[in-house]
């Protein structure tokens, strides 16, 4: 059922009645893909840490949790904090490609998805260490504990993650199937140890996170690459750095939006927000056809830009201010009103395999950060005696000798994810991220569409309709986006389809998404995580 004005406005009248009576004792919020995550966020709070403690103890968990999603050999991830103080920090931890890096190992878009030669170094233990810190209250080992606690004692495999397990196993190779399983797959309700993956977190716990980068833990992991066909080298590994970057920022409706810029891919979810800005949405009904088609047209303009501009700004001119301007939204404002339908060709399908993790403290910090393998079980690949699940990062770039984001030695890769807070007068209101792929970026739109411009609690934020769509038609709908809504799109000239290929549940639009809020008056916030109440926490 389409959501009406004047429902909408007494269901968040009720929602915030609810919110404010929680936010009364709530001082900190906290949201996640998962149980056990939301768990470790909150002990790491509790033994005095802050948002970046409790986001990192948060994502090692997931990736002891989650390995299909994001793991401590996954390829990189990004986040934005802002601090109580009202420091705006973005840290960028892509990959990069590998010094050996050589066209002619790469004869198809296989090679570079699944196996050893789809291997870039990992760096999501390079980028936690380094906002850990900067600016987090506990040790990095503190973040390690409950993660390697987790991996020690087990958790119940579920139906949904079994079946995950079946699929990898028709992908791998002998010895990664060994290293992550030494016996028989584990059956639903089994308990799942992960003894090799606890020995690491524990001993990056004692010897500090340079140890994943320099000494006898990356030399077994090239070993095994190598011995393999692949090219990843302990040079590589040394000279890996995460860097400070400065976030992206555009005025939105009287708030700040901020976001790490590339080659991360927000970029396009703040132009199709200008481009949004543009149109009065007061005067359109919340999840319309109006609205949707509003949202694909500029959706579509914005995704051409990307198509053509997108890559590492180390390696390639971006014309990012221009990109944000008001007046390049004008004019794809312009086109849309024309009345004619953007069209063009089409992106390379990308997977939900990633994960993002929300949390507001009592200290005013708010960060969003996501991380990810890459697609389901990354490169395929696991190091044997690590329990160390590969992503695929040589799998973002794109092979056409053309593109922006061909690979080169040293060379990161564009990718989709895109955590995002918005401010309004200066101070923190919003956070949202979530996994999906290339929907990354529109989800992530229509959640602050949600937020600022539709006035929507976390929690309706995160379940709301979506729509997908990238360079052309069909328009990919959500369950919750009504038959009727699509027949009406299709009159107007779209095609239009029904959930997604990748990306997410088959019926949905996107992964799990998260969404946190802050109390404008109390300055108390309140989360939301779309895979339960279990995954999102205040206290």
């Amino acid at each position: 059922m389409v959501l009406h004005k004047e429902s909408l406005k007494r269901s968040q009248s009720i929602q915030h009645l609810i919110i404010e009576i929680q936010m009364r004792v709530s001082t900190t919020a906290i949201a996640t893909p998962h149980p056990d995550a939301a768990r470790a966020a909150r002990l790491a709070i509790e033994q005095g840490g802050n948002a970046i403690d409790a986001a990192a103890a948060a994502m090692l968990t997931l990736c002891v949790v989650m390995p299909m999603q994001v793991g401590i050999g996954g390829y990189g991830g990004s986040l934005v904090l802002r601090t109580g103080t009202g420091k705006t920090v973005a840290i960028d931890f892509d990959t990069v490609a590998p010094q050996a890096f050589r066209a002619e190992l790469y004869p198809n878009e296989q090679t570079a998805n699944h196996g050893y030669l789809a291997l870039s170094i990992p760096a999501v233990i390079a980028g936690l260490a380094l906002a850990i810190k900067d600016h987090g209250k506990l040790p990095f080992s503190a973040a390690c504990k409950y993660a390697a606690d987790v991996a020690e004692q087990g958790f119940v495999v579920s139906e949904v993650f079994h079946k995950q397990i079946v699929q990898w196993t028709t992908r791998t190779d002998p010895v990664s199937r060994h290293a992550l399983f030494s016996g028989e797959i584990p059956r639903v309700g089994d308990l799942w140890i992960q003894k090799d993956q606890a020995k690491l977190l524990r001993r990056l716990a004692t010897d500090g996170p340079d140890a994943f980068y320099h000494g006898e833990i990356p030399r077994a992991i090239c070993k095994q690459i190598q011995a393999h066909g692949g090219i990843l080298t302990e040079a590589d590994f040394a000279s890996y750095e995460p860097r400070y970057v400065e976030p992206l920022e555009i005025e939105y409706r009287g708030h700040t939006i901020l976001t790490p810029p590339p080659p991360s891919g927000g970029l396009t979810t703040l132009q199709i927000l200008k481009t949004l800005e543009q149109f009065d949405l007061t005067k359109i009904e919340p999840f319309s056809a109006e609205y949707y088609h509003l949202f694909a047209e500029a959706t579509k303009l914005c995704w051409q830009d990307r198509s053509s501009t997108a890559g590492d700004p180390a390696f390639v001119e971006m014309p990012i201010a221009q990109l944000l301007s008001s007046e390049h939204a004008a004019g794809k404002a312009a086109q849309i009103r024309s009345g004619k339908l953007a069209a063009s060709r089409a992106e390379k399908p990308t997977g939900p395999h990633t994960a993002n993790v929300l949390v507001a403290d009592a200290d005013g910090d708010l960060v969003s950060i996501t991380c990810t393998q890459g697609f389901l079980f990354g490169s395929q690949v696991v190091i044997d005696g690590l329990g160390l699940v590969m992503g695929h990062g040589m799998s973002r770039f794109d092979f056409d000798r053309n593109s922006p984001n061909y690979p080169h030695p040293g060379k990161r890769p564009f990718h989709n994810m895109a955590p995002m807070i918005a401010l309004r007068d200066g101070r923190s209101r919003f956070a949202v991220g979530l996994p999906g792929g290339t929907k990354i970026v529109t989800v992530t739109a229509q959640l602050m569409v949600n937020l600022i411009d539709f006035g929507l609690t976390p929690e309706q934020a995160v379940t709301a309709p979506r729509i997908h769509v990238e360079t052309h038609d069909p328009i990919a709908a959500s369950s919750a986006v009504p038959d009727a809504i699509l027949h009406k799109l299709e009159a107007m000239g779209h095609t239009t389809r029904r959930g997604q290929d990748v990306g997410g549940p088959a019926p949905e639009i996107a992964g799990n998404a998260n969404a946190l809020a802050i109390d404008p008056i109390t300055g108390l916030p309140a989360s939301a995580a779309q895979a339960g109440s279990d995954a999102a926490i205040q206290f």
